[in-house]
């Protein structure tokens, strides 16, 4: 599953909406849980585990197609 189609379905987004520029200002639904959310389905596709700070950086989807490709993903 693509980065964007995983994204759009936690934030409740359409696919093409979810551009690198897309912040989480930009999102209403993008609160904690939300967020908590998107990690660990994002950890679970990618096969990844991200460390607390990399969880509290990501705020657009910018950093988190950066942060999946520092950990050898395909985005």
């Amino acid at each position: 599953m693509s980065l964007e189609k995983n994204i759009a379905e936690v934030f409740a987004l359409p696919e093409s909406a979810v551009t690198d520029s897309l912040a989480l200002n930009d999102i209403p639904t993008w609160d904690s849980l939300a967020h908590m959310m998107l990690i660990v389905r994002l950890e679970e596709t990618y096969q990844v585990q991200f460390s607390g700070d990399e969880i509290a950086d990501l705020r657009a989807i910018g950093d988190i197609r950066n942060t999946l490709r520092a950990h050898g993903a395909a985005v």
